[in-house]
Order: C-alpha cells, then sequence, then structure tokens
C-alpha cells in the first residue's frame, strides 16, 4: 500500500503558543477490477461497492461485466492480463489448474474465511490452500405459478411420475406447461444437469465409461425427451429473459432455473404469486436431490498490484450485514454463517439442502472445465432440437475423452 505523506502544525494556546510537527498517513488512490459474469448480481455490488469506498476512499473498485465471461477470463488469463479480482469457483478443473499454476493468491491465512461455513469454503482446498471465498450457494428448482396451480387443483409433485402428470394436467387445461430458453446453449445445462447431477457420484467423472452403451445415459436422455413434449417449440425462439418474462406473464406455468433468477422475477412483477419446488427427476422422492453450488466466488490474481486492497474488499463482502444484503438481493443461499435466509419462496430448497439432499454442479468435476461446458451446452442444445440421441451420447463420449487426453498430457490452459 503506497503513503504520501502530509505535515501538520498544530498549534497548542496557553500563556505562549508551542508548535508541535505531526505527521498523517495519505493514501495513494488505487484502482481495482473486478471481473464478473454475473449481470443479475450488478445492482448489489454497485451498493456495496459505494459502501467500500465511502469507507476506503482512496481505493475505487472497477466492476466489469463481460457476457460469456468465464471463456473470457479464461483468455485474459493465457494473455497475462489478469484482472484483481474475479469469479471463480471451487473444484471445477479451470480453479484447480490455477491455484497449481500460480495464478491465484493463496487465502488460506486470512481470518475473515472464519466467518464462511467450512463445508462449502473447504471445497476451495487445492493441497491443503484455499485460493478463492465462498460468498452464496446457488440452488435450481421448478418455479411454478400459484395462480395455475390453484386453478385446476394442481398439488406440487414429489416424484418423476407426478410432474409428468401435472405437465399433462396443464397441458389439457390449454396451459403451456414448461418454458425454456433454448434459444440460448448456455441455458441447455440449468435443466440438464440435474438428471446428470443425480445419476452420477463425483467419482464417476474422473474416467466416465463409454457413454453411448451406457443405460444410466440413454435414460436420462429419454427423461429429457418426455419433458421437451411439453415445451413450445417456440422456445428455441426464447431467450433467458424471454422466458423469464413469459413466465411472470402468466404464458407458462412452470420453468427449471436457478435462484439467481428471484431478483429478476420480483423486479419485473413484485406482486407474481409463484413458489419453488425440487426437480423430481425420479420416483423416489428422497432421492431428489437439489442441484447447486457456489454461485459467487471470487478469487485474487496471483499478480495483482494491490492484494491488500483486495483482500480487504473481500474481508468488507464477508461481514454480516453486507452478505445479508447479497443474499437478500440475489435470492442465493449465504455462506456466511450469521445471515439468515429471508426468502420464504427457497424453503422447499433450503429445506433439502440442510437435510443433507443436495448435489454439486457436475460440470465442476469434469476434465477441460469451462470449454467442456461450453462443448456440452452445445451438444446438449443441439439435441433438445433433433432428439438424435445416438449422435447426443457419441458427442458426449468424444468430449469426454478429448479432455480428459488433454488433462493426461497437461496440455491445458489457465
Amino acid at each position: 500500500m503506497k503513503r504520501g505523506w502530509v505535515i501538520l502544525a498544530i498549534f497548542l494556546t496557553g500563556c505562549g503558543t508551542e508548535r508541535v510537527e505531526t505527521t498523517k498517513p495519505e493514501l495513494e488512490p488505487v484502482t481495482i477490477e473486478f471481473f464478473t459474469p454475473k449481470e443479475e448480481t450488478k445492482p448489489i455490488f454497485d451498493e456495496l461497492i459505494d459502501d467500500f469506498e465511502a469507507e476506503n476512499p482512496h481505493i475505487k473498485i472497477e466492476q466489469v461485466i463481460v457476457p460469456n465471461g468465464m471463456s473470457v477470463l479464461k483468455t485474459r488469463l493465457a494473455r497475462g492480463n489478469a484482472p484483481d479480482l474475479f469469479i471463480t469457483y471451487p473444484l471445477e478443473a479451470d480453479y484447480i489448474n490455477r491455484a497449481r499454476k500460480g495464478y491465484l493468491l493463496d487465502l488460506t491465512d486470512e481470518l475473515f474465511l472464519d466467518r464462511i461455513q467450512p463445508t462449502i469454503q473447504t471445497r476451495y482446498s487445492v493441497d491443503g490452500r484455499m485460493y478463492g471465498v465462498a460468498f452464496t450457494q446457488n440452488l435450481v428448482g421448478v418455479f411454478y405459478n400459484k395462480k395455475d396451480f390453484e386453478e385446476l387443483h394442481l398439488h406440487v409433485p414429489q416424484t418423476w411420475d407426478e410432474w409428468l402428470q401435472v405437465m399433462d394436467t396443464l397441458k389439457r387445461s390449454g396451459k403451456q406447461p414448461l418454458l425454456m430458453a433454448n434459444k440460448e446453449a448456455n441455458q441447455t445445462s440449468v435443466f440438464a444437469l440435474n438428471f446428470v447431477a443425480n445419476a452420477f457420484p463425483s467419482s464417476y467423472w474422473s474416467q466416465p465409461d463409454d457413454i453411448p452403451s451406457n443405460p444410466v445415459w440413454r435414460k436420462l436422455t429419454n427423461q429429457t425427451e418426455k419433458v421437451l413434449s411439453y415445451v413450445d417449440p417456440a422456445s428455441f425462439q426464447m431467450s433467458y429473459n424471454d422466458a423469464m418474462q413469459a413466465f411472470v406473464s402468466g404464458e407458462g406455468s412452470m420453468y427449471v432455473m436457478g435462484t439467481w433468477m428471484l431478483p429478476l422475477i420480483e423486479t419485473a412483477d413484485p406482486s407474481f404469486d409463484f413458489s419453488i419446488f425440487p426437480v423430481p427427476v425420479s420416483n423416489d422422492p428422497n432421492e431428489n436431490h437439489v442441484l447447486g453450488g457456489v454461485d459467487i466466488g471470487i478469487g485474487v490474481s496471483a499478480d495483482t498490484s494491490y492484494p491488500q486492497e483486495a483482500k480487504l474488499f473481500l474481508a468488507f463482502l464477508t461481514q454480516e450485514k453486507n452478505a445479508q444484503a447479497i443474499a437478500s438481493y440475489e435470492g442465493s443461499m449465504s455462506t456466511i454463517i450469521q445471515v439468515q435466509n429471508e426468502n420464504e419462496v427457497m424453503e422447499p430448497l433450503i429445506n433439502k439442502v440442510q437435510d443433507g439432499e443436495t448435489v454439486n454442479w457436475p460440470n465442476h468435476y469434469w476434465a477441460g472445465g469451462t470449454a467442456a461446458e461450453s462443448d456440452y451446452r452445445q451438444y446438449t442444445l443441439q439435441f433438445f432440437y433433433d432428439r438424435d440421441e445416438g449422435a447426443y451420447l457419441q458427442n458426449l463420449d468424444g468430449m469426454f475423452k478429448k479432455y480428459e487426453s488433454l488433462k493426461s498430457s497437461s496440455v491445458e490452459a489457465p
């Protein structure tokens, strides 16, 4: 932290005057880049940044939001142009690779980590050291229009068969059962990975078997096709925002999405009456685990010129008041120990999490990291469109083998 010095003259009066010279540090202004792909959290971070800058007037935090940000981040790191602070997710190959190759600042000994739930924060452990900070955890569920359910006397489905019955009843009544944002490939995984995550343990991804011959994968594609039969073909012209607006406008009864959509819905129509239930991927309610993972997680570049200032901002975000503000705005579960969930809509999902019925995003375990996830989304969107199961499973098989091969040969970008 750089400093300049200002001489202050203080005059003490009595019978005479005495001049005493003291010094006060004047901190040199610094600017820190906070890089994030999360457009939906811009307003709350703008507020928190204003508060932080008021407390630390020599530090300016520049929030930079970029579409397809994780791919852009990968490119910037490879070119040696790393942001000071950036979103990073634990467990995934990109994070582990960056930690081991020295791209991330070691945060293990920072006292503010003690404010975070250990079971979540330890996901950032790589070889016994921590290189990221977990602030919130997202959850995925089925958002549903309570008015439509009440009108048709529908109960919240607990099993796969019950969910199909609900969609069938909605369709026969002339309603659109399920909305999807299939114009954007990156939205496909929010739906499809619920089934994948519940079907395979994390250990499976260390060496996936022959996918085309695996009956579990064929069951997953069959389930996907069944759900797609209740989705309007116009979904392929519908963006994420279009689907959210259609849901709020009553043009669709359900929408499988993450809790990050909550602030958007409440901004679009604060009076809209909706709730969420866990995605019923099987006929055993106890086996329908909620998909989720760290949503806001932040790392510090090892090359930052301002490591102390960057860590000061992270410590600020872990303070109870600020963490509560993030959780209340975004709708995700806070990882900060003292913060309580204030959104009743999330209770069905949070209850599952508290009972241990949760699964992490499977793509966090994939070799290839962001690149593999991008490929998966493109192949999944193509399958949504043409329903060619054979080609889809062959594509996935080739994808996993390709990235496993690159991992084995240590040819992985940062």
